[in-house]
């Protein structure tokens, strides 16, 4: 199959249609702005990507269906926003709403913990010794102009037009790169000479484009995820004009609601080497393991964070029964946040627009440098000191908005998440030098769902009486990695993470994927993972227990040798896994 690549920046979606005797039809997407002064950065710099993919038929001809749900983060002033998509045909663009991706982020996230158990005569734990081996969207109709196209100067063509939420739109299409260049540059939007070179292989290859900016008057906290629906087979995320406004090591996650797990083409999939990971921390290195891990692939590399069963969503967009009765007879602002709090419901993204409205922090705590997190969190407590300091709050009006913005969002997204299928989470950091092809998603029904929770063992190694918190510890990764680490002599059941950083890679496994299968593995350290470990672990001594019971240096009590026993009886059963998927 022949894929089309595509562009994007701030979030823009790809989507390629296959259908009988047609062409493929792409979309593209970047950030166009007004030209900068010499030497000055663009007004418009794309920080960070969320893009849900929902992946469906039509209801009526059952073609195949793509909705792109696509969600900005930038920094710039409003003014300049302006946003570009070139397509082959002309999509449905509507807008979202951000409560989607509030809540399908937070239980998308991949987390890491470590449970302990007691090896040996631990002194100290809770003031008791230890015995041996115990256990411690709802869319926005648009507004079209009705007609066929309409000339939009000498050699452009205005193929459609509206608004949708806060923004305007356009779609236009041109037979002469230059003379679409040159509409963009008249109408406001800056175009480099990078970015000037794709245009022009996008409008020889016949792609119009669908321009978007806010309207006049509008804020940037006005902005909500675009929506675009195409008809499509597969999703595809366009990097290459992402590179003309991007900050460094942009952060993109990527949902994909299918039929099935999704998987990245043209970009590989990659496997975090979990020995690197700071399990003790919760995975604080987790992000930066990340980035290494898409460097060493080139930087065209996803992870697979989550991928399990879409009916697990559908309690994410819940809401009970008496929530809207609840927030309208919340009579002062501390109610009203108690009534959010008890619906599930916290003080960000489009609840967070909605608070700034109606309950703005005091100018006063903001001259003091009270910072808004600090506000709404303890928001009861600075009511109780000084409520004249508050605007007045009107309960019923502030509802209607949350009713608007959010919770019939939630009904609508519930409805959509009520399906059979797999949502995806994959996720990726990606510098502008690096954005030289683009990914697309397809879905492959042979691999196994991931969870986002992640737990490994810490073996707390006490030997013949040793304090628990000056014990060394030998972690047991949920891949089945085990990894010395030592005590620090400072902190009680802190451990020193020696050498590991310089000794291990950031990445297991990478694959290229497909359709079917498990593809072909492209990268694998496993071996040099291996020999770094034995060699780490080598230097960082755990005690053994003596035979008979708890006695340390040489030999093993029968639990410990169980516990040997069934790791290594474990390890070799995940072995034989590897083997076989290879």
């Amino acid at each position: 199959m022949n894929h089309a690549r595509a562009m994007v920046a701030a979030g823009a979606a790809v989507l390629s249609l296959v259908g009988a005797g047609a062409r493929p039809a792409r979309a593209c997407g970047g950030f166009f702005c007004d030209q900068p002064a010499s030497n000055t950065p663009l007004p418009i710099a794309q920080a960070a990507e969320n893009v849900l993919f929902v992946m469906g038929k039509d209801p009526v001809t059952h073609a195949a269906t793509v909705d792109a749900h696509i969600q900005i983060f930038y920094t710039g002033p409003a003014s300049k926003f302006s946003w570009i998509v070139p397509v082959t045909s002309t999509p449905t663009v509507t807008v979202g709403s951000d409560i989607l991706f509030d809540r399908i982020e937070p239980p998308t996230r991949p987390s890491f913990n470590v449970t302990y158990q007691m090896e040996g005569n631990c002194q100290g734990v809770n003031g008791v010794g230890a015995g041996c081996g115990s256990a411690a969207g709802g869319a926005s109709a648009s507004k079209d102009n009705g007609g066929g196209p309409v000339d939009g100067g000498v050699g452009v063509q205005v193929l459609s037009s509206g608004s949708v939420g806060p923004f305007d739109y356009v779609v236009i299409s041109s037979t002469d790169g230059a003379t679409l260049r040159s509409w963009l540059t008249t109408n406001g939007y800056y175009v480099s000479d990078d970015s000037g070179k794709i245009i022009d292989a996008y409008v020889a290859d016949n792609f119009a484009f669908v321009a978007v900016r806010l309207q006049p008057g509008q804020t940037a906290s006005a902005i909500r995820p675009i929506v675009l629906h195409l008809a499509a087979t597969e999703a595809c995320l366009p990097l290459k004009l992402t590179a003309i406004a991007s900050t460094p090591d942009l952060r993109i996650n990527v949902w994909v609601l299918a039929d099935a797990r999704a998987v990245p083409l043209a970009y590989s999939e990659i496997e975090i080497d979990q020995a690197r990971l700071d399990w003790f921390t919760g995975g604080s290195n987790y992000d930066q393991l990340l980035k290494e891990a898409a460097n060493e692939a080139g930087g065209d590399a996803f992870a697979v964070e989550y991928a399990m069963p879409v009916s697990n969503s559908t309690t994410w967009f819940t809401l009970a029964s008496n929530v809207r009765g609840d927030l309208a007879t919340a009579t002062t602002p501390p109610l009203f946040m108690a009534a959010l709090a008890r619906a599930g419901l916290t003080p960000t993204g489009a609840v967070l627009q909605i608070l700034r409205q109606y309950i703005p922090e005091p100018a006063g705590l903001v001259t003091q440098g009270t910072s808004e997190a600090t506000f709404y969190a303890n928001l009861s407590y600075y009511w109780s000191n000084n409520m004249a300091a508050f605007a007045p709050f009107d309960p019923v009006a502030a509802t209607a908005q949350m009713d608007a913005d959010v919770l019939t969002p939630m009904d609508n997204y519930r409805v959509l998440f009520a399906r059979n299928g797999i949502l995806t989470r994959l996720a990726t950091f990606i510098s502008p030098e690096e954005m030289t092809k683009d990914p697309l998603f397809v879905t492959n029904a042979s691999l196994p769902n991931v969870a986002p929770q992640h737990v490994a063992v810490a073996h707390v190694m006490c030997g013949d009486g040793t304090q628990v918190c000056s014990a060394p510890v030998r972690l047991r990764t949920e891949d089945g990695q085990d990894v010395n680490y030592a005590a620090k002599p400072s902190s009680c059941r802190q451990y020193d993470r020696g050498d590991l950083d310089q000794r291990l890679p950031a990445s297991t496994v990478a694959w290229t994927r497909s359709g079917d299968g498990e593809g072909q593995m492209v990268v694998d350290n496993r071996a040099m993972i291996s020999g770094a470990l034995k060699a780490h672990n080598e230097s960082v001594p755990v005690p053994v227990q003596s035979p008979g019971g708890c006695g340390c240096t040489t030999g093993g009590s029968p639990g410990l040798m169980v516990w040997l026993t069934m790791a290594a009886g474990g390890l070799a059963i995940w072995r034989r896994r590897r083997h076989h998927r290879r």
